[in-house]
């Protein structure tokens, strides 16, 4: 019974074809999804990861070249952590970090470059997400991936605030890897101890699975077609049908 609302197996294999990610900052790439991006690597996926903001507000700067160092600090974090994950480098558009916003400018434009480099999966931030760059990017994939029909699916993946996954992916072989991605972003793990958080998520996701599973990333899987029926978009819980035995 419980398996209709959260998964009680993990998989090991994920979808083929083009992935994109999307991160509001440098980090949340590793955070939310270093452990996806390797598994499509290993099954040979090409993977683009592009970094929304420049994450220059994580702390105050006393002037321009100390927010310049700073943001080039952070940039260098992720391009170490690609190293790791093995996927090349990621992209920065430089949008000023708090600042992101859903516009139809962003979402042509992600929606332009998901059909130029034919993605099949794009994995962003999830609906759940307080920070408001977060949100903003989810937002923005949404609506993006709602465009391209069933031929483009969304992963939301959890950082700040836990979702409610449909898919549980075993990253146990990936898990000394994602620490040291994680471990790369020195500048972050300076203000908060942002990897034992993480880590602590995808041990917790193991709670419906085998003890042998020792970390897991969960996820929030839709297609585009999904997306055109918003009351489809988060699938079934206790707490929905709960809901609606209580309208009929």
């Amino acid at each position: 019974m419980e398996s209709l609302f959260i998964p009680y197996t993990a998989t090991t294999l994920l979808p083929s074809g083009p992935v994109l990610v999307l991160a509001p900052h440098p980090d949340d790439e590793v955070f939310g999804c270093g452990g996806a991006i390797m598994q499509h690597v290993a099954q040979g996926n090409p993977v683009t990861v592009i970094i929304a903001t420049d994450g220059s507000a994580a702390t105050t700067h006393p002037d321009q070249q100390s927010l310049s160092n700073y943001i080039q600090t952070r940039q260098q974090e992720s391009y170490h952590a690609a190293q790791i994950l093995g996927y090349g480098n990621p992209e920065f558009l430089g949008i000023t970090d708090r600042t992101l916003e859903c516009s139809e400018a962003l979402i042509q434009q992600l929606f332009d470059y998901i059909q130029e480099k034919h993605i099949t999966q794009v994995y962003a931030p999830s609906l759940m997400e307080i920070h408001p760059d977060h949100y903003a990017l989810a937002m923005i994939a949404v609506e993006a991936v709602r465009r391209c029909g069933e031929s483009v699916s969304l992963a939301m993946y959890e950082i700040g605030a836990p979702l409610h996954p449909n898919v549980l992916l075993d990253i146990t072989p990936f898990l000394k890897r994602k620490q040291e991605a994680m471990a790369c972003f020195v500048s972050q793990l300076a203000i908060q101890d942002y990897d034992r958080h993480i880590q602590g998520l995808n041990i917790y996701r193991c709670y419906t699975l085998p003890k042998t599973v020792r970390a897991v990333e969960g996820f929030y899987a839709v297609d585009g077609a999904t997306l055109q029926k918003p009351d489809k978009l988060f699938g079934r819980s206790r707490q929905s049908d709960m809901s609606q035995n209580r309208i009929l």
